[in-house]
């Protein structure tokens, strides 16, 4: 296993320690340029589709991967936006388990500096404590650990699932350490670099911000908020609740397109994927997909509670029509509020 690959480990912390190279070498010696153009490659990559790969084989280029990762958390705090600090954390992750892929005995190694300590040579045994730790924030089924074959403590993995939970514990690691303490004499020195990724993230910021147009957001329901507030908060949501975010957001007329972007800081963000989810609710193979009644959301556990005009209707529609109405001047909403 070579550090370089990992920079986010203990074992390439104490690499870089032990190196003794300050931070003004790092952002003022010619040597380091590499270091500083990779670090900047870190940061947009995150802004962009994905960190490229890089192609550190020599033991200089190893050690120029292995700087750029910390430079590129100096970079990232000096932006300092949440949304950027969540791409960058996942996009680290998800560049960890592309290289995973080529990693046999490294594999447990690795595992172990995040925690997990995997027994076997696979199919995996791993501690239930260790996997709640890595696998909370996933939301499909087959993650719960009551659907795992739990035995004295202890359930299976296989290879792949290793590397996914591995893949989680990276992106909680990454983004526990973010942002960093950095001056504003700092950053300036690094405003080269920030320039150009501050632009691409102004821009995505505004390719994700969704105009609702005459959608009301005031007029939707209790679980209809609580779902958008976990969304934006960069949490995967169950199956369940997707479907019934997705469901009602095209009813009342948001584009495939505005719904696919309020995924985008989601951690198992998948464009791909989440284009085929959406598009199919919306209708692509002939079936276009209503949301499910109150019941069958409180049923999922979707519910977060009641309020006073939820006790009056039986669907997040009817819910969103009605106050809707009670939104708009004139003698309904009138009416409407009179009967609150």
């Amino acid at each position: 296993m070579r550090i370089s690959d990992y920079p986010f480990t203990q074992e390439a912390a104490e690499a870089v320690r032990g190196k003794n190279i300050s931070l003004d070498s790092l952002l003022y010696r010619s040597l380091f340029q590499a270091v500083r153009s990779r670090a900047a490659e870190r940061l947009r990559g995150a802004i962009g589709e994905a960190i490229p790969e890089g192609g550190a084989k020599s033991e200089s280029e190893q050690l120029f991967e292995l700087l750029s990762y910390p430079l590129a958390r100096v970079m990232v705090s000096c932006l300092n936006d949440p949304l950027l600090l969540r791409r960058y954390a996942l996009a680290e992750a998800k560049l960890a388990f592309k290289r995973m892929q080529q990693e046999k005995e490294g594999l447990v190694v690795l595992a172990n500096d995040l925690g997990i300590n995997p027994q076997g040579p696979g199919p995996w045994k791993i501690h239930f404590s260790e996997y709640i730790r890595a696998a909370y924030r996933m939301r499909s089924p087959k993650w719960k650990l009551a659907n795992r074959d739990l035995a004295d403590g202890y359930l299976t993995v296989t290879d792949v699932e290793l590397r996914r939970l591995l893949e989680e514990a990276i992106r909680e690691r990454v983004l526990r350490g973010l942002p960093v303490p950095v001056d504003e004499g700092l950053c300036q020195s690094l405003e080269e670099y920030l320039a150009p990724a501050r632009r691409e993230l102004e821009a995505l910021a505004a390719r994700q911000k969704v105009d609702l147009g005459e959608v009301r957001e005031g007029a939707f329901p209790p679980c209809i908020k609580k779902m958008l507030a976990d969304v934006s908060r960069g949490t995967n949501l169950a199956h369940s609740a997707r479907f019934a975010l997705v469901s009602f957001l095209l009813q009342i007329n948001m584009t495939p397109e505005e719904v696919i972007a309020l995924f985008a800081a989601s951690p198992d963000f998948d464009q791909d994927r989440t284009r085929y989810q959406v598009e199919h609710i919306a209708g692509a193979t002939g079936t276009r997909y209503k949301p499910p009644a109150c019941a069958t959301m409180a049923t999922y556990g979707n519910c977060p509670g009641e309020d006073d005009l939820c006790r009056r209707v039986r669907h997040p529609l009817s819910y969103y029509e009605r106050r809707s109405r009670m939104l708009k001047p004139g003698p309904m909403a009138a009416r409407e509020a009179g009967q609150r």
